[in-house]
């Protein structure tokens, strides 16, 4: 019901909308899940070839600019969490996620502290030498409001 929630946000007010859901070889099952239960139309779509590699590209976003970092933690924690909670927990099964692989297609510079990490080691991930802390938001007033909580903190 979650998924037919989030899909109908695509089409809103009467207009026509698609979604699109990546799905692991061993999640394959949820679309027999989704098409039985939730009566969704399902379409497989296959990969593309010859894409760019923008996963450089995007760290380099990342590390000249705080906001683009953090959008890309809150995004992989997002995605790990609602992994975690899902309801069909026997097709996504948190233990089976390759969390090193993951981090490295959202562009993480390092990993997140949260608790479904906790104790792992990820030794196919390797985080950037830079001070994460070291980099400011490109948005003057962003950047200024951090400093002064920086500052209050001390």
């Amino acid at each position: 019901s979650a998924f037919v929630h989030r899909c109908g946000r695509t089409a809103r007010i009467g207009n026509v909308g698609s979604a699109l859901v990546f799905l692991l070889p061993m999640e394959e099952s949820y679309i027999n899940f989704l098409s039985i239960n939730q009566k969704c139309p399902m379409q497989e779509m296959k990969p593309q070839t010859n894409v760019l590699d923008l996963l450089p590209k995007l760290k380099s976003m990342a590390l000249a600019d705080r906001a683009v970092f953090e959008k890309g933690m809150k995004a992989f924690v997002s995605y790990v969490q609602a992994y975690a909670k899902h309801e069909c927990n026997l097709i996504f099964r948190i233990k089976d996620l390759d969390f090193a692989s993951l981090a490295r297609g959202f562009a993480l510079l390092k990993m997140p502290k949260m608790p479904e990490l906790r104790g792992k080691c990820f030794p196919d991930f390797t985080p950037v030498t830079v001070n994460t802390d070291s980099i400011s938001f490109k948005d003057k007033n962003r950047e200024k409001q951090r400093q002064k909580k920086l500052e209050e903190q001390r």
